[in-house]
């Protein structure tokens, strides 16, 4: 139980960091809604996503993924050198890309547009040239993440992203009318979540000197990245189809299809990828030392996601609405405009189906570290490619009839069915539970959708002022009863986690 309690503690340390970067983010976000055009905005939603197509693979995603178990696998003073050669080799991989973004910057924003855009290409090309050196610095700072989570240091790792928010909005605000100044604070605040990580990392002495260019064990880090290589350009292929069919509808749809990403990934980092970061380094370290307490591990942790994504990403869809407006249109309470209306609805419109895609995807960032840890990874990419395959497929079907909200209920079908797949792979290999999981699952997912109707209809039956208030009202009653009415039919129910809250109390 100590030990339950110590890995639970960890995951509440980097939710708790991951709440404060995902709350100046969205007042990141709402300054950049707020204070510039959607032409600029589009523009620059564009120019950000192109260091993204590589931020998968060289920082956070497949980097942590692979380096965290073998430098959990080997030695204090091996790792340390095996912690240093990584950093010498993302340098030159980054000073690489980089290059070859400065050159071929035009043709990338023809790919990415296409001719019957609606995007600026210019200011477009231009945010690139100024925003790709991201890459390098989100790189740097997902070395430190991974050697601090290794270490099972979370607090540094979870509050770093805090820094890259309170630089963009600190340029932002202070060049309200300065287009560029959207993109050199995104690139300074990204080296500043690098920076205030290096304290902890030297204290530690979790590296030796940054001399060291190769170990042994950087080609086994090297090797389990490669898979991934496939998988991240599956990812960015779809990125870039997403992108351009965006750029096809009307304008606002790439900012609002932005706006609806940061409230989902709010949902996806703090109640999915930071417990399963700390599951992740505790079940590595199972596979190593304790093979036993694999498998219960593994069981505790989707139980615990389970039970926070479920509502999480319910009360995105009950209150798309009201938050978007919170968060876009505060503007209002100063007697100035907010957000466009275009904006508006389109984020509306992308963000009810993607809370139904919260609860798999959630589970999917648990179940696919622990092919990592078993360095197990050809069914992975099969399933990995097959389901992007599909949800490519879905995005032009959809979108030709749905516009935006179509790519989204592409990713909720896509993130059910790779859930299924992965259930039951895990399951074959790991012997976890699996029927212990399901029954809670179907008892999880009935209270939430209890919680959802009942909310529903609260919200029906109460009449709120058509103000920016009234949504905060509206959001407020909603978040109170859905939780009372989920925690209630949860004891009712019997699942452990509500009994044991209720024991507690």
């Amino acid at each position: 139980m100590s030990k339950n309690k110590s890995v639970n503690r960890g995951a509440i340390t980097l939710m708790v960091g991951t709440l404060a970067s995902r709350i100046t983010g969205f007042l990141r976000q709402s300054l950049l809604n707020q204070l510039f055009d959607k032409d600029v905005t589009d523009a620059f939603a564009v120019a950000r996503r192109v260091p993204n197509l590589f931020r998968e693979l060289l920082a956070e995603g497949a980097l942590s993924n692979s380096f965290i178990p073998i430098y959990k696998s080997i030695d204090r003073a091996e790792a340390r050198k095996l912690a240093s050669a990584l950093f010498g080799l993302l340098l030159i991989v980054n000073g690489i890309l980089l290059v070859l973004a400065y050159a071929f910057t035009g043709p990338l924003v023809k790919l990415l547009l296409g001719a019957n855009s609606n995007i600026d290409k210019a200011l477009t090309i231009q945010f690139i040239r100024i925003v790709f050196p991201f890459l390098i610095s989100i790189s740097l700072s997902a070395w430190v993440m991974g050697i601090l989570n290794a270490e099972e240091r979370f607090f540094a790792p979870a509050w770093a992203p805090v820094a890259l928010n309170v630089v963009a909005v600190i340029a932002m605000l202070a060049f309200p009318n300065y287009a560029s100044s959207l993109a050199w604070g995104f690139v300074l605040g990204g080296f500043a979540q690098f920076i205030v990580q290096l304290p902890i990392l030297l204290k530690g002495q979790f590296v030796s000197s940054l001399k060291a260019i190769w170990h042994p064990q950087l080609a086994v880090v090297v090797a389990l990245m490669l898979p991934s290589v496939f998988t991240t350009s599956g990812r960015q292929v779809l990125n870039v189809l997403s992108v351009r069919i965006l750029s096809g509808l009307e304008k606002g749809s790439a900012t609002g299809f932005d706006n609806a990403e940061l409230f989902f990934s709010l949902a996806l980092g703090l109640f999915s990828i930071s417990p399963a970061m700390a599951y992740y380094s505790r079940l590595s370290k199972h596979a190593a030392n304790k093979p036993q307490e694999f498998a219960p591990t593994l069981l505790k942790g989707l139980r615990f996601i389970g039970i926070l994504t479920i509502p999480a990403g319910l009360l995105l869809s009950l209150v798309a609405r009201p938050v978007v407006e919170i968060v876009f249109n505060w503007f209002t309470l100063l007697g100035r405009n907010g957000a466009s209306p275009n904006v508006i609805n389109a984020s509306v419109a992308a963000l009810v189906p993607l809370g139904l895609a919260v609860f798999p995807v959630g589970l999917n960032n648990l179940l696919v570290r622990t092919f990592y840890i078993r360095k197990r990874l050809r069914m992975l990419i099969i399933i990995i490619l097959a389901t992007l395959s599909l949800q490519a497929g879905l995005y032009f079907i959809l979108a030709q009839y749905l516009g935006i909200a179509g790519l989204s209920w592409a990713t909720v079908i896509v993130s059910w069915l790779q859930l299924g797949a992965l259930l039951v792979l895990v399951y074959k290999r790991e012997s976890f539970d699996l029927g212990n999981f399901l029954v809670f699952a179907i008892r999880a997912i009935a209270a939430g959708l209890l919680a959802a109707l009942i909310s529903y209809l609260a919200l029906q039956f109460i009449s709120f002022p058509s103000s920016w208030l009234g949504y905060v009202y509206q959001t407020i009653i909603a978040a109170l009863v859905f939780v009372i009415v989920y925690f209630v039919v949860g004891v009712l129910l019997k699942i452990q986690e509500f009994l044991l809250v209720l024991k507690k109390t």
